[in-house]
């Protein structure tokens, strides 16, 4: 009896590394892998399944976990290196976008006294307001907060040539009325 069950154990322990090894395999085939993301998801997977299978032999426990954990390694090196890319172009946006704020707000307003400044200030905007929508997002902490800054400056840059504009019409229309009144007394 002992001897059955030390030669199913021995069985057992090579079917265990049978399936470690394809483990293995299957973990340095997501090295390569160019959607890091999707294959760190399935590494979650691999390290399930590796949980569910039982032992290996002795001799051979500390080598097919050390070539797991290389593997393992890896992908999650290049798993964080994805997500500090994509952290470091958020704070490169930020810089980008708080440019475009202060352009904005730095805008002479009250110098802005014809048709023609007006417009080209305007353009000016458009112009900004594109390079914003082409701007990727903020960090998550920031992103709400560089919007609202963005809506501020643009809505009073607005709101002021709005004035501009229904003061030269109010004067417009003052001047219509006085020569009225004048080709009237005419």
């Amino acid at each position: 009896l002992v001897e059955i069950s030390n030669e199913l154990r021995e069985y057992d322990f090579k079917k265990n590394l049978e399936a470690k090894t394809l483990l293995c395999e299957a973990a340095e085939q997501l090295t390569t892998r160019e959607d890091i993301v999707m294959a760190c998801r399935e590494l979650q997977l691999l390290h399930e399944q590796w949980q569910e299978i039982g032992p290996v032999a002795r001799e051979m426990k500390d080598v097919i976990w050390n070539r797991f954990k290389e593997a393992t390694a890896i992908v999650n090196k290049k798993h964080q290196a994805h997500f500090d890319q994509i952290h470091q172009k958020e704070e490169e946006n930020l810089q980008v976008k708080t440019i475009i704020c202060e352009r904005i707000e730095n805008i002479d307003i009250a110098a802005l006294t014809t048709f023609k400044q007006w417009e080209e200030a305007s353009q000016l905007i458009t112009t900004w307001q594109e390079e914003w929508k082409q701007t990727g997002f903020a960090p998550k902490k920031y992103n709400q907060s560089i919007y609202e800054r963005y809506r501020k400056a643009c809505d009073v840059f607005f709101e002021q040539k709005a004035n501009f504009y229904k003061q030269v019409k109010n004067e417009l229309t003052k001047n219509l009325e006085r020569k009225r009144s004048l080709c009237g007394e005419a």
